[in-house]
């Protein structure tokens, strides 16, 4: 059902980072408050099923839907205030706000009817219905706390890891990553 990881880090903030020494904590502190930064996608396979046999004598009708979702998250680095980051010399700590989900992606080409039996006297699924299936179903994704914690875990460890590729980058040697 869950395919893990496709991308640990983000590297484009890595390799400006890259090209300098040792800069000025107002630099570092300028260059670490972006936006978000994505640590993690996970593409996630789900089976929906749904199975109508409330007219017994009229015989049933059941669809599958294989469905494929793409989940990002990372960290919201907006959150950050001058007080999460600390430098002095070659010693730099930074309390991280925690990871959090970004996007959970379902897009159309990646959902197909695996399945589809409709008994002779009963009518096929209306887009409505199957709609409505779908929506279920990305709820059941959504709302799936195991897998949750699994995403911000990772998103958690490449979000540490990717801050201190870039500060020992820059020079320092002391690194300490908190999350908040």
């Amino acid at each position: 059902m869950k395919h893990k990881l496709l991308f640990i880090l983000s590297l484009p903030l890595l390799l400006l980072a890259g090209c300098a020494h040792h800069q000025q904590p107002e630099d570092i502190r300028t260059m670490i408050k972006t936006a978000e930064l994505s640590t993690v996608q996970f593409t996630v396979r789900q089976i929906i099923r749904n199975s109508d046999e409330t007219w017994q004598l009229l015989g049933d009708r059941k669809v599958l839907f294989s469905c494929k979702a793409t989940i990002k998250a990372g960290v919201n680095l907006a959150q950050l205030t001058d007080n999460d980051i600390q430098i002095s010399g070659t010693s730099a700590s930074i309390a991280l706000p925690m990871p959090q989900i970004q996007s959970i992606n379902l897009r159309p080409q990646d959902i197909s009817v695996a399945y589809s039996k409709v008994s002779l006297l009963r009518t096929q699924y209306t887009q409505q219905e199957r709609d409505a299936i779908l929506r279920a179903g990305e709820l059941a994704i959504k709302s799936d706390r195991a897998l949750q914690q699994s995403i911000i875990a990772e998103a958690q460890h490449g979000a540490e890891e990717f801050f201190q590729l870039m500060l020992r980058s820059h020079g320092y040697t002391n690194i300490t990553i908190t999350f908040k």
